[in-house]
């Protein structure tokens, strides 16, 4: 990652560090699209953001982030594509890790760019595509879905699976669209054509890590071992710093459009 980590961030090499980077301290509005319960949103407070706003459309996650984080505006919204918001209603929206999820991506991304101030600042995360992409987790669901579907039922219960999987009220597969149904990774060459034709000026690219999916996968089989899995954790640290593809971040314009 070749981004600079500045001494008050509170993150890592990571999405959220990034972010935190690029979005423009003691603005107006800020909206967090997939802000999940809020948590990241939340840490924006310490830049003197004006308001700061999060639409998810799991149900479950924002009444979770009602309950945590009270003063924040969390919304909870039924599709992507239609947002509740005026046209140029924000100076910055961060997308992080959540496009990958979504079916009617160019759609959304029109919209973000409808609701997103003239040189406003839109911060993109998503899965890197490249040699390790095949040991995501998160499409285990779909390429064994009998071996997934025993393995949570055993970790979990029978009713969460069906309410999680099979029927969630949301219109997902656990975080996915079941439309998408798939966990997509980005190579630059598409998110810049997509970001683009949403009428987006890229500015930078950047990423961390390279053996990501690899550590993270052997350190969940072995997350009872605490002392090998903070050795694990320093060395995450080490590979998101020094590399940049198992991750793809990019930070985006808003185009000045024609008189």
């Amino acid at each position: 990652m070749h981004t600079k980590i500045s001494p008050d961030n509170p993150y890592r090499y990571n999405r959220w560090g990034f972010a935190w980077e690029y979005v423009p301290a003691g603005t107006g509005p800020h909206l967090d699209f997939g802000c999940n319960k809020g948590e990241f949103l939340n840490k924006l407070k310490d830049k003197k953001v004006g308001r700061l706003v999060g639409v998810d459309v799991s149900e479950e996650a924002v009444k979770q982030g009602r309950r945590l984080f009270p003063e924040l505006e969390i919304i909870k919204i039924r599709e992507a594509t239609s947002l509740p918001f005026d046209d140029a209603a924000f100076d910055s929206i961060t997308i992080l890790d959540v496009l990958e999820h979504v079916y009617e991506q160019n759609e959304l991304l029109k919209e973000l760019n409808r609701i997103l101030k003239r040189q406003g600042k839109l911060i993109v995360t998503v899965p890197g595509r490249h040699v390790f992409s095949f040991l995501d987790m998160g499409n285990f669901k779909f390429r064994f879905p009998g071996l997934h579907k025993w393995y949570y039922c055993l970790k979990h219960s029978h009713k969460e699976y069906e309410y999680r999987y099979a029927s969630n009220p949301d219109g997902l597969v656990g975080d996915i669209s079941v439309k998408k149904r798939w966990h997509e990774h980005f190579g630059r060459k598409k998110l810049e054509k997509i970001l683009t034709e949403a009428g987006f000026s890229i500015i930078d690219f950047d990423g961390s890590g390279f053996f990501h999916r690899l550590i993270s996968n052997i350190s969940y089989f072995i997350r009872w071992w605490k002392s090998a899995n903070k050795a694990f954790a320093r060395l995450q640290n080490l590979d998101a710093k020094f590399f940049e593809s198992a991750a793809l971040f990019c930070i985006a314009e808003k185009k000045e459009m024609p008189h």
